[in-house]
């Protein structure tokens, strides 16, 4: 009985009955119309620099939205999330892959900002025990940027099989880590950070379903037209959207996501 239960906890430790529970989930019940597309997907990145395997790709019914999902179980530890306004905002928002083909050329094939529901707090920081926020890569910066990564290659890959002229294609990519982990949102007035210190001397704590986490997570190249160095819109262009779902909300944020109207509108 010991040596099974070192067996299992083996298996546990490995993360890989998080993923085959969340597929089953979704092949079961296809919450909100979404499907399964593929599991323990192949992707390697234009420079050969990064590869692995997307956890779980889903689809959702009319085949024009993508989520790219990995699947991260953690052990006895809350994510806590902070932004640097001392409030993460709800945002609608977001930035994900757009791939639109009419004929033999694409009119968008990029990461686009646009809205989509469910509105989510948004951060940049994430705080997770027993982490060093001042070590080269912060857990999640590094996970968040190879499921980016990965995003863009099926992107890439799916271009490549989009061959015919006469054909059309219109689908949006989103990348988002489905985790274990209780994600909690901070509150605190910046103002009262201790500059001697560097500390806070007291916050608030909500736990959220699902949020979307916001920074610049890839070494993209600049735009063009925005050299100029004139505002922020540069460090928007290099910036990327994560979603972050609790594993037990995942049907629940499956049902909830939606594209606006007005954010599909942009691109037709």
């Amino acid at each position: 009985m010991a040596e099974k239960d070192a067996h299992i906890r083996v298996l546990n430790e490995s993360g890989f009955p998080l993923q085959i529970a969340l597929e089953h989930l979704v092949r079961t019940t296809a919450p909100g119309g979404w499907r399964m597309r593929y599991s323990e997907h192949a992707w390697r990145g234009q420079s050969d620099a990064q590869a692995g395997f997307i956890d779980l790709v889903v689809q959702n019914q009319y085949d024009t939205a993508v989520m790219v999902v990995e699947c991260k179980r953690v052990y006895d530890a809350s994510w806590l999330f902070l932004s640097s306004q001392g409030t993460a905002r709800s945002r609608a928002h977001c930035k994900g892959w757009v791939s639109h083909c009419q004929g033999n050329s694409f009119k968008f094939f990029g990461w686009e900002d646009f809205s989509v529901d469910p509105q989510t707090p948004e951060a940049s920081f994430c705080a997770i025990r027993d982490q060093d926020a001042n070590g080269r890569r912060p857990m999640l910066e590094r996970i968040a940027s190879e499921v980016v990564a990965s995003t863009e290659a099926l992107a890439l890959q799916e271009r490549s099989l989009h061959i015919p002229p006469s054909s059309r294609l219109f689908r949006m990519y989103f990348n988002v880590i489905v985790t274990t982990a209780p994600l909690l949102v901070a509150h605190f007035e910046p103002a009262k950070i201790s500059l001697a210190e560097g500390i806070l001397e007291g916050a608030s704590f909500t736990e959220v379903p699902f949020l979307r986490f916001r920074k610049q997570l890839l070494d993209a190249s600049t735009p063009a037209e925005l050299l100029d160095y004139q505002n922020g819109a540069v460090a928007g262009s290099r910036e990327s959207t994560v979603f972050i779902v609790n594993a037990e909300h995942f049907a629940e944020f499956l049902r909830e996501f939606e594209v606006s109207d007005q954010g599909a509108r942009k691109f037709m």
